[in-house]
C-alpha cells in the first residue's frame, strides 16, 4: 500500500526534560513500527534506511514539542504541507484492507473541523483516495470518526462507546467531505484518546454518490488507521492534557483489529511535525467494483474478555446483546 514519506525536519526543539533510561527502552523496543517499511509508489525502502529512518522518528516523538489548544492551532504551515506531491505515479496499487466499523458509528455531518471545539493536541489528517491502477478518485465521500482525548465517543451509539452521558447528543470528532480533483480530502481535528483493548485509532469509510449514515450502507472501503507505539507513548507520558489518561494499555501488536498483521504499515499514518501540529497522512486504495473480493484486516485475539467489553463505556451493554470489536 502506498506511503508518503516521513519528514521531521519541521519538528520543533523539544522542551521537555530527557526521558529515564527506562522510557527510552521502551520506546526503542516499538521502533519496529516507528515508520512503515513501504516507500512512495512504486518503490520500496532498504531496511537499512528504514532502521535509520526509525530510529530518527524515535527521537524526534521522545524529544518532540507538540502544539496543544485544538484545531485552533493549525496554522498556514501545516497546511501548506503536500505530503502526497512527491509521490509518482505506478502502474497498479495494492488495496486497502477492510477492518471493522465497530459499534461506535453513526452519521457524521459534512465538515472539514470535527472537533466541536474539544481541546487536544492538534492534527491535521490529509487523506488520498485512488483506485487500483493508482489514479485519483474524485468526488468520493471520506468519512472519519475516533474519541476524544478522554478515549469517548459522541453520538447515541452503543452504550460502551460514550464516557459521559451527555456525548449521546454531541457530534464531536465526527465528519465527511468529498475527495477534491485528486482524490485528497483534509480533517482538522485532535489526536485520539485511547481506550482499553484498542490501540490508538482512526476509523474511516469511504463511499460514492450520496452520504448514507446507516452502518451497512454501501462502502467502497471501511477501515482503520492507527499510530506508531513509540508515537503514543511520548504523547502519553509527556503531554499535559493526556498525561492523565495514562499509557495505552493495548500495542499495535496486542491489537484485537491489527495484531496478526506481520506488516502493520498499511494500517499506519505517515506522521510529520509541523511547528507542534501533528500532520496524519495516509493514501487509502479502493476497489474497482463493489462486487470484488477485498482482504481483512486480522486482529489478535484477546486472551481477557471478548471484544467489545473493554471500550470506552467500560463494556455496559444490554442484556442479552452480544458484545461488538470497538
Amino acid at each position: 500500500m502506498p506511503t508518503a514519506p516521513y519528514d521531521f525536519a519541521a519538528s520543533a526543539p523539544s522542551t521537555f526534560a530527557p526521558l529515564s533510561r527506562r522510557a527510552l527502552m521502551r520506546h526503542a523496543s516499538h521502533a519496529a513500527w516507528a515508520l512503515p517499511l513501504w516507500g512512495t509508489l512504486g518503490g520500496y525502502s532498504t531496511l537499512a534506511g528504514a532502521q535509520a529512518r526509525n530510529a530518527k522518528a524515535v527521537e524526534s516523538w521522545t524529544q518532540a514539542r507538540w502544539a496543544s489548544g485544538g484545531t485552533a492551532g493549525i496554522g498556514a504551515a501545516a497546511r501548506a504541507v503536500k505530503p502526497f506531491a512527491a509521490t509518482a505515479v505506478s502502474s497498479s496499487c495494492q488495496l486497502s484492507c477492510e477492518a471493522t466499523i465497530g459499534p461506535c458509528h453513526t452519521q457524521s455531518p459534512e465538515r472539514q473541523d470535527i472537533s466541536d471545539g474539544w481541546n487536544g493536541l492538534p492534527m491535521l489528517m490529509q487523506l488520498r483516495v485512488v483506485d487500483a491502477q493508482c489514479q485519483p478518485v474524485a468526488g468520493a465521500i471520506l468519512e472519519v470518526w475516533h474519541t476524544n482525548h478522554t478515549g469517548g465517543y459522541s453520538g447515541d451509539i452503543h452504550p460502551m462507546c460514550n464516557n459521559n452521558a451527555q456525548d449521546k447528543n454531541r457530534q464531536f470528532f465526527r465528519g465527511w467531505q468529498r475527495t477534491d480533483e485528486l482524490g485528497v480530502v483534509h480533517f482538522d481535528s485532535c489526536f485520539p484518546g485511547w481506550y482499553g483493548g484498542r490501540a490508538n485509532h482512526v476509523h474511516l469509510r469511504v463511499m460514492k454518490g450520496s452520504y448514507d449514515g446507516r452502518d451497512r450502507a454501501p462502502s467502497w472501503l471501511v477501515s482503520q488507521l492507527l499510530f506508531p507505539d513509540a508515537l503514543n507513548t511520548s504523547i502519553f507520558e509527556q503531554q499535559p492534557l493526556y498525561i492523565a489518561k495514562g499509557l495505552p494499555d493495548t500495542t499495535l501488536d496486542t491489537d484485537n483489529v491489527i495484531g496478526n498483521e506481520s506488516d502493520k504499515s498499511p494500517y499506519l499514518f505517515d506522521i510529520q511535525n509541523v511547528g507542534g501540529v501533528m500532520l496524519a497522512s495516509k493514501t487509502l486504495v479502493i476497489r474497482s467494483n463493489l462486487d470484488d473480493a477485498v482482504c481483512q484486516a486480522r486482529g489478535k485475539r484477546p486472551s481477557g474478555p471478548p471484544p467489545g467489553s473493554r471500550g470506552p463505556g467500560r463494556g455496559m451493554r444490554p442484556p442479552g446483546e452480544p458484545p461488538r470489536q470497538p
